[in-house]
């Protein structure tokens, strides 16, 4: 990637996780909601935003549909932060695995150790 679309995804990153803690005024949201990053296309039409939501399961389901619901919203304040872009991009809300896939990798490391030491 280019430092422009790096530069860009991480100001867009801090602005939309700004946007989510404290802006949007929904009680299905908790306050455990984390952006872990932001791709924009190349042609700045579509990115896709990837949620890291910590809490138990009926919750983060409704703190997902929530901050999906205030995807306009979130667009809206993007264009007043984003000004010097022609067209804010569309946003499209991804649930961020990588922290169970880490703790399941840990896991699986944590048995073999074992395995190993008996």
């Amino acid at each position: 990637m280019s430092y422009r679309s790096d530069r860009l995804n991480s100001e867009m990153r801090k602005v939309i996780a700004d946007v989510i803690n404290n802006k949007i005024k929904n009680p299905r949201k908790t306050e455990m909601v984390s952006v872990m990053s932001v791709e924009v296309a190349k042609d700045l039409k579509t990115a896709k935003v990837y949620l890291s939501i910590f809490g138990n399961k009926d919750r983060i389901d409704s703190t997902f549909q929530a901050v999906k619901d205030a995807a306009g919203f979130i667009r809206k304040e993007l264009s007043t932060a984003f000004r010097d872009i022609r067209q804010v991009p569309s946003l499209e809300f991804r649930m961020d695995t990588s922290m169970q896939y880490s703790s399941k990798i840990e896991s699986i490391l944590e048995e073999i150790k074992n395995g190993d030491a008996n």
